[in-house]
């Protein structure tokens, strides 16, 4: 149900493209709902198990938890799907406002 309304609220960013294009999209608009909902949920368990265990006797004897590395990768994917689909509506805003400039002409 989360994965559904992120899809919904990325879509919605996009409302004004091609149909086309959209279509195109749409695994990416998918997996980018995806990834934005298992980042959420691994920070909460972040935030529960820390990103760092440690011997409470001795705080230098620590240890790096499995979830410190899962989310540095998710948090890049994310942010990677992020920037190629701000980079397609960056590139339909500028195609747009050619567009305009030529009907001024």
């Amino acid at each position: 149900m989360e994965i559904q309304k992120e899809y919904e609220r990325i879509l919605g960013i996009f409302k004004d493209i091609d149909e086309n294009q959209l279509a195109l999209l749409d695994g990416a608009i998918w997996e980018c709902a995806r990834l934005r909902i298992e980042l959420n949920n691994l920070h909460k368990l972040m935030g529960e198990t820390g990103a760092v265990s440690y011997n409470p006797s001795n705080p230098k004897m620590q240890k790096e938890l499995p979830i410190s590395k899962v989310i540095v990768k998710t948090r890049a994917n994310y942010l990677n799907y992020i920037a190629k689909l701000s980079n397609i509506l960056g590139k339909n805003i500028e195609e747009d406002e050619d567009n305009d400039l030529l009907e001024f002409e």
